[in-house]
């Protein structure tokens, strides 16, 4: 096929500067995909924990009704499989503070309760966790 002929001809022309048009603008549409969905999706899975975690902790004895919040890290990761050459891992946010809330966090044992069931479930630091008395 002879494309100097080819693309003497306007039609051709127009058609070749259209296609290449649609093709830059699916390249762009895949970078630059709303992930809000996703990212949606993340802050009900993030309520759901603090709502599981509250659950949990009011079984705890004396108790009583409990609020928790969880701040997390900033960010997501995506190596994207980078210096691996095989796999993709995600990093999500790791748990970097819980605030515990509790009607008997008055009393030290169940304060002390409270926290230590936080700490062993977020996997962090005796000192990320605070547990006050309603």
């Amino acid at each position: 096929m002879d494309w100097k002929k080819l693309l003497k001809n306007r039609n051709n022309q127009l058609m070749l500067v259209i296609l290449i048009i649609g093709v830059i603008i699916i390249i762009l549409s895949m970078m630059f995909e709303d992930n809000s969905n996703e990212k949606g999706q993340d802050d009900v899975n993030y309520i759901r924990e603090e709502e599981r975690l509250s659950e949990i902790l009011s079984e705890i004895n004396g108790a009583g009704r409990v609020s928790v919040m969880i701040s997390y890290e900033d960010g997501y990761n995506d190596d994207g499989g980078i210096g691996r050459g095989f796999s993709t891992q995600e990093q999500y946010p790791k748990p970097r503070g819980v605030i515990v809330v509790a009607d008997g966090a008055n009393d030290s044992s169940v304060r002390n309760a409270l926290k230590d069931a936080t700490v062993a479930v977020m996997g962090v630091g005796y000192n990320r966790v605070q547990v006050y008395g309603r």
